[in-house]
């Protein structure tokens, strides 16, 4: 006699969903403002992006960097979810309310990092110097994240643990590439004022980003 067994399939229409959410806000962006879309989608090669934009008011707070930050709190979110996902595949098991928690984190972790750059501005009194930091990190995050997006797409849907671990080296590659252009067009602050450099690296780069990993792992 044949007995029932009982069959649990997990369904990722909710990445797909997600997925076109982000999508869409890119699409909004480049009908809103097509010349600044384009000149972000090339900043990994030139910095006609930076030398056009650093001087908008405000330079932080626009339409255009709000959209893309929505869009950047979806791209490490996945990020994070697939590295949870091969350390702990039972953990994540494509779980929806899963992502939103990791989504939630990442939010809030990004809004401290925000808030806790321009106080430390303000109290060493190099706010203007903190605002474009800010800008310029904000800007790289929204060309990571045209990068990456296709490439998170992709992982998705091939279900290949290979490509996974390709798509993890890349996304680190890539983030440590931004960072070298990062020093490279900051030279003055970073040679020159040393000190706080260091002291907002510790402070509000790694120090956060290492306590949200073993939130999630450990």
């Amino acid at each position: 006699m044949l007995e029932a067994t009982e069959r649990i399939v997990v369904s990722k229409d909710w990445i797909t969903i997600v997925l076109l959410i982000a999508v869409t806000l890119l699409i909004l962006n480049r009908l809103k403002s097509n010349d600044r879309y384009y000149k972000l989608k090339n900043l990994l090669f030139n910095n006609t992006y930076i030398n056009s934009f650093s001087k908008a008011n405000p330079l932080l707070f626009n339409s255009f960097s709000i959209i893309f930050l929505a869009v950047y709190v979806i791209i490490i979110s996945f990020l994070l979810f697939i590295i949870v996902h091969l350390v702990e595949p039972e953990m994540a098991s494509y779980d929806f309310l899963f992502y939103l928690k990791i989504a939630f984190v990442v939010c809030v972790f990004f809004a401290i990092r925000i808030i806790a750059g321009l106080l430390l501005g303000i109290l060493i009194e190099k706010e203007r110097i903190q605002k474009h930091f800010t800008f310029l990190k904000a800007s790289y995050l929204s060309n990571y994240s045209l990068i990456m997006l296709p490439l998170i797409a992709i992982h998705f849907y091939i279900n290949s643990t290979i490509y996974s671990y390709f798509l993890l080296i890349t996304a680190a590659a890539l983030f440590l590439y931004y960072y070298v252009l990062l020093v490279k067009t900051n030279q003055s602050l970073v040679f020159g004022k040393s000190f706080y450099f260091i002291l907002y690296l510790c402070t509000l780069e790694i120090a956060p980003f290492i306590i949200m990993i073993k939130y999630f792992i450990l």
